[in-house]
């Protein structure tokens, strides 16, 4: 009898997760002092992505920067929560 968490699943709009594994939401803690996303979390994620999960929920993203959770939060009010190019 083959795993139940090592099956795909199928999602409502199309995707196919590799398994039915998720790595739940939590909070990181590594926003820049602007509150982008940096470099750790491409690099904390890619760590979890390897670790063979097949859905990665994101941490603490917020939509307004004077409502944090905790400091280190990304905040996407208006810049897309990314590190200036």
């Amino acid at each position: 009898m083959t795993d139940p968490l090592a099956q795909p699943l199928r999602l409502p709009c199309g995707a196919v997760l590799p398994n039915r594994l998720c790595k739940a939401a939590m909070t990181e803690g590594l926003a820049n002092p602007q509150l982008h996303a940096t470099a750790r979390h491409e690099r904390i994620y890619r760590l979890w992505s390897e670790g063979g999960s097949g859905l990665l929920l994101t941490g603490n993203v917020h939509i307004d920067r004077f409502c944090l959770e905790r400091p280190g939060n990304v905040a996407i009010d208006g810049n897309g929560g990314l590190e200036p190019a």
